[in-house]
């Protein structure tokens, strides 16, 4: 073998070697040493993030640690330092600047939607779903938004930019929306909107122009770039989503890493790296295999916390990794990331499949259990309207909003709005054809226990700090009248419109759980003062828990065998053999 005693790589550290700084780092356990070069002057930096959803889930993880976010004043449902939602594209941001200079050029009364009744913003389809009651007060809206932007730009001593897509609609004056009109809001029309996909060079002189408009604003402003690990839902290309999803992240990281190495605004963080690295046992993706795991994003935020601390290198200590699993953010069922992407294909069912008939009669609303349910009525051949609507934890943390007209407005997502208004069209067309009492509707809106035995504790301690009453059926329907009134108000007034309703209690599964049998007597008793209250208002409530110990002499068949990635059970849910029972069940009741 030749002797060759010099080499380029002889020198190199080991993080430049795959072996030993990728292969031999525990992911998941041990954070990659050596994987930025980000140094910030600033101790204890004030932090704004804006871009894709995955924005959300790092501003999630600061708050959580208690570091300095910017949270937007304006926009209190998304965790979000602007009241712009999920921007995907640089051009979309870069808009924004340009609404706030009286002389861009850009038409202030552009992308509104009018129904006749309200105005719609499409440059944030997400902001108030239940539009503006003029076209006025929408566009008093935006520059509100970009005062604010400035407001928030001047104190920020870092702005993370997650850079989310390529793919974009453009309308005919050249303006940018982050979502196709008609998905999340408004109504799509090909002679007004086109398909558009950015280039390099593009991304590249919006980044500078960014760059320049926010140093106007904050000359010591410190931008890190990052990419968003999250895959896009869909393609508007003729590609397979496989190739479309490559193309647009490789442009991204190409226009980041370009950007990082010659121009010195700009550092980058390896979000999508740390994410897409391969694994052999892979923590970092649900099942789905594009919404970022808990685990994941605590994994990446590791990482960044060496930025925060002005680390030059990370180092691995037991202390250190029994602080990091203390200190994680649990993103669960209660803890919801707000991302319109995630929302694509259940619009896309929708569409996919309309209401074919004039009125369907049975109705069904709520959570989860309520998307299981129908499932169980479509293998039975039951036809029905709707299913799932929000999580149950958008429901027990009141992400709606009550409307004379429409009942509620969803405010957990897009998705919810849409599943929401197919279900609405069914319903008014009883309403209008004077047909409610041939209207059933089965809901399990008030229950979410696994969410509302805890707010029942905590509001127990504090309305009796002293001394624990005896639970009773009185105390509970206390519980209900201070923190559930809005929910049950919807129910309520369905019923009050003529509507039949039928409400479901939640599995009995918790006491077959080590984790929850100490809650049983507690759920049941829930279920109880539910049953109380319902009678009062000639309500049907079904309290499958108590019907299911009576009947069942092999729970353990019924009972869900998913663990979450935490390692907890699901004892909240049936499997589908539980929820084919419960439709089986219901059925009666509306015949």
């Amino acid at each position: 073998m030749q002797n060759t005693p010099s080499s380029p790589y002889r020198d190199k550290s080991k993080e430049a070697f795959w072996k030993s700084g990728v292969v031999d780092v525990h992911l998941g356990k041990e954070v990659f040493s050596g994987l930025h070069q980000i140094n910030l002057a600033t101790q204890n930096p004030r932090i704004s993030s804006i871009g894709s959803c995955f924005a959300q889930h790092v501003g999630n993880w600061l708050n959580a640690g208690g570091y300095l976010f910017n949270q937007s004043k304006i926009e209190s449902n998304q965790v979000s330092s602007f009241a712009f939602g999920n921007l995907y594209t640089p051009k979309c941001l870069l808009q924004w600047f340009d609404i706030a200079e009286p002389e861009s050029g850009i038409d202030k009364s552009s992308a509104i939607y009018s129904d006749g009744n309200r105005f719609y913003d499409l440059l944030r389809p997400n902001f108030k779903p239940a539009g503006f009651g003029s076209e006025a007060s929408l566009i008093g809206a935006r520059i509100e938004a970009v005062t604010e932007m400035i407001e928030t730009i001047a104190v920020t001593d870092v702005l993370i930019f997650t850079l989310g897509l390529t793919e974009a609609w453009k309308d005919c004056n050249n303006l940018f929306y982050p979502s196709c009109p008609g998905v999340i809001s408004g109504v799509f029309d090909n002679s007004l909107y086109s398909f558009y996909n950015f280039g390099y060079e593009e991304i590249c002189a919006n980044l500078k122009d960014i760059a320049t408009r926010l140093k106007a604003i904050n000359p010591n402003i410190k931008i890190i770039l990052t990419v968003s690990p999250v895959p896009l839902t869909a393609t508007a290309t003729d590609n397979h989503v496989l190739i479309a999803n490559q193309y647009s992240k490789s442009i991204l990281r190409s226009v980041a890493g370009y950007l990082t190495s010659n121009d010195s605004d700009f550092d980058y963080f390896p979000s999508y790296e740390i994410i897409t690295v391969p694994c052999s046992e892979d923590f970092r993706f649900e099942s789905n295999r594009r919404s970022v795991t808990t685990s994941a994003v605590n994994y990446v935020m590791r990482h960044f916390e060496s930025v925060l601390s002005v680390l030059e290198e990370p180092n691995i200590t037991q202390d250190t990794q029994q602080k990091d699993e203390n200190s994680q953010v649990p993103i669960s069922d209660n803890d919801e990331v707000v991302c319109e992407e995630e929302m694509l294909e259940a619009t896309r069912k929708l569409q996919d499949k309309p209401i074919e008939h004039p009125l369907l009669a049975l109705t069904l609303f709520g959570d989860s259990h309520m998307g299981k349910l129908s499932t169980s009525f479509n293998k039975l051949n039951i036809p029905h309207s709707g299913g799932m609507v929000m999580n149950g934890s958008a429901f027990t943390q009141n992400k709606f909003a009550l409307c004379d007209t429409e009942y509620f407005v969803p405010l957990e997502n897009a998705a919810s709005r849409k599943l929401w208004s197919v279900i609405l069209d069914n319903l008014k067309k009883h309403e209008v054809h004077q047909a409610s009492n041939k209207s059933i509707i089965i809901s399990n809106v008030g229950m979410q226990t696994h969410q509302n035995i805890a707010r029942f504790v905590a509001w127990l301690n504090k309305i009796y700090p002293a001394k624990k009453p005896v639970i009773t059926v009185n105390v509970l329907v206390d519980f209900f009248n201070d923190e559930l009134s809005e929910q049950l108000s919807i129910l309520f007034q369905l019923h009050n419109n003529g509507h039949k309703v039928i409400v479901v209690s939640d599995p009995p599964f918790c006491k077959y759980f080590k984790e929850s049998e100490s809650m049983t007597n507690l759920i049941y008793s829930y279920f109880d003062a539910m049953e109380y209250i319902w009678n009062q208002f000639g309500v049907t409530f079904y309290n499958a828990a108590r019907v299911f110990d009576e009947e069942i002499k092999d729970p353990e068949l019924y009972i869900s065998n998913t663990i979450h990635e935490d390692g907890r059970s699901d004892w909240y849910h049936g499997n589908s053999r539980y929820y084919t029972w419960l439709a089986e069940k219901l059925i009666k009741l509306t015949q």
